[in-house]
């Protein structure tokens, strides 16, 4: 079954740019979530199968941006079979998009981030980069990111807690 196709008419723009325009923010929102980059990527591309398959990608784009939002959502709660701690935490992420990410699918949230982790110290940037896999790193375990700063697993977690808490100050700073 052929799920993108090509339209004649030239208002209606094509499968293919439908997901080039809405792709990265879905990505993102599902990351928001806590799912993994490659839960992320097939999750992602889950919602658009069914957006295209519901006819639901071809709506004025905020609409389709809500539908794929909410598709993915469902998607991700049932991988994670959902208990009332995750529909919880689904509802906040949901706020948190709303306050800070719809307008710009991310954008300056994104950047924002970028310009505090380029702020931290050496050390706690490198931290950042090993364990959440940033730049053309890989992330690696706790474990894997302790032996290449050569400090202990607990080390590393608290470390990362201090860096964490470092970057939700400098974001809350950043906020319109």
């Amino acid at each position: 079954m052929q799920l993108l196709r090509k339209t004649t008419d030239p208002a209606t723009p094509s499968d293919e740019a439908v997901v080039r325009k809405h792709l990265l923010l879905v990505w993102r929102y599902l990351r928001m979530h806590g799912a993994s980059v490659h839960e992320a990527d097939d999750l992602a591309q889950e919602a658009f199968v069914i957006a295209l398959q519901k006819h639901a990608a071809h709506l004025d784009p905020a609409a389709t941006a809500t539908f794929l939002r909410q598709t993915a959502r469902f998607l991700f709660l049932r991988l994670r079979r959902a208990g009332r701690k995750a529909v919880e935490l689904a509802d906040a992420v949901d706020l948190l998009w709303a306050r800070d990410s719809e307008r710009d699918g991310g954008d300056g949230l994104v950047l924002a981030l970028r310009s505090c982790v380029a702020e931290l110290q050496e050390r706690a940037r490198r931290a950042v980069q090993l364990f959440y896999g940033l730049g053309d790193d890989d992330a690696h375990g706790r474990a894997a990111a302790a032996r290449e700063l050569g400090i202990s697993e607990n080390g590393i977690k608290t470390l990362l807690q201090r860096v964490r808490q470092t970057l939700r100050e400098c974001l809350r700073r950043r906020q319109p």
